[in-house]
Formats: structure tokens, C-alpha cells, sequence
């Protein structure tokens, strides 16, 4: 059993991101295990024999005494529409391979691509991504997500984005929207219509 994991983006041979996924396993491993880990997240991944004009997805399961992962090819897929629900309960804080709770709320989505989930009268997440709003001016991303995505931790890093406590109230403030993970980077072109986020 393999109780915690990370999806990794492998594109043009290269691993994306890798100081950010080796950072969040080593914090999510201190959290369940109370110990520092004795292994790297990427020990023994070789990215031979991969064709570098293809996205792949590299998934690293992970317990006490090692890994196991697996390369699977990777289309983009994200949703451009977002039905709101609620749940003050949800918590998703490390990358677990228990995802009961989100994908019950995911089968609450009716006719729409996602669900982004509202806890606590709070925004916080799709049920794969972490979310962006922009006014038009500035690019700010819910101060209280489910799981701080590692595209998203880049991102604040950089100065490129700023964290903010968005009401559900507030979600209407904003022109539009993106949906970001590991597998799906920021894109400057790739912005979706607020009305597309709906109760």
C-alpha cells in the first residue's frame, strides 16, 4: 500500500517542476510518518526511452521504504466549466491516494466538467487543480486551497500570482478564470468566462 503519491509532468525529456514536488513529499512525509525520509522522491527514475515530442504523466507512489511509479502519455484535458458545491468538512492537505470525499463531490458536477468546492463559505479547489481569477489586472488564487499545488507554489514564488481569501459571494468580481495542477501550467491564453462557474 502506497498511501501517498505525486503526478509529475515529463515534457521534452525533462522533469517539470522537480525542486517542487521533492519539496512537498519531503514535508507530506514528515506529516504522516514524524520522521524524515531516508530516500528522494525521483531515486531510480530514468527518463530514457521516452519520446521527447510527448507529455507524460509520471506517477510516484510513495509509503515509509520507497517508491513505485509509472509513465502513462498525457493529453491536456481541463474542464471549462465548474459547478460550485459545498463542504465545511473536506480536507485534502497531502497528496493521498484516498480521494473518497473528492470524488464524491465530483459526482455532483451534473453537465458540468468539474466541481470547484466551497468550504466554509470559502473557495478552494476543483477536485483535480487549484483555481486563478483574474479582474483583468491582477491574478490572484484562493488563499485556501485543499492542496497547495506545486504549479501554483511556482507561481507565487515568482510574484506572478498573490494569494486572497475569495468569498463564493465573490467568485462574480472576477472576468475570468483557469484551472492549474502539475500536468497543466499556467497559459496567458487559456482564460475562461466567469458565468462558466455556477451553484
Amino acid at each position: 500500500m502506497y498511501p501517498l503519491f505525486e503526478s509529475v509532468c515529463i515534457e521534452n525529456s525533462q522533469i517539470k517542476n522537480a525542486d517542487y514536488h521533492e519539496a512537498r513529499f519531503r514535508r507530506s512525509y514528515m506529516q504522516l510518518y514524524k520522521t524524515h525520509s531516508t530516500y528522494s522522491l525521483f531515486d531510480g527514475i530514468h527518463l530514457t526511452n521516452l519520446d521527447p515530442n510527448l507529455k507524460y504523466k509520471l506517477r510516484i507512489g510513495y509509503k515509509q521504504h520507497g517508491t513505485r511509479f509509472s509513465f502513462s502519455s498525457y493529453e491536456n484535458s481541463i474542464p471549462s466549466s465548474l459547478k460550485l458545491v459545498s463542504d465545511d468538512t473536506i480536507s485534502y492537505h497531502v497528496k493521498r491516494n484516498n480521494r473518497k470525499k473528492l470524488n464524491n463531490l465530483y459526482k455532483l458536477k451534473e453537465d458540468f466538467d468539474d466541481v470547484l468546492i466551497i468550504k466554509n463559505g470559502l473557495v478552494t479547489d476543483t477536485s483535480y487543480a487549484n483555481i486563478l481569477f483574474t479582474d483583468g489586472k491582477q491574478i490572484v488564487t484562493p488563499a485556501t486551497p485543499l492542496l497547495e499545488g506545486t504549479c501554483r507554489a511556482r507561481l507565487l514564488d515568482h510574484n506572478k500570482i498573490s494569494e486572497k481569501r475569495i468569498l463564493e459571494a465573490e467568485i462574480q468580481n472576477f472576468e475570468s478564470f483557469q484551472l492549474i495542477n502539475a500536468l497543466n501550467d499556467f497559459d496567458e491564453n487559456r482564460w475562461i468566462p466567469i458565468k462558466n462557474i455556477q451553484r
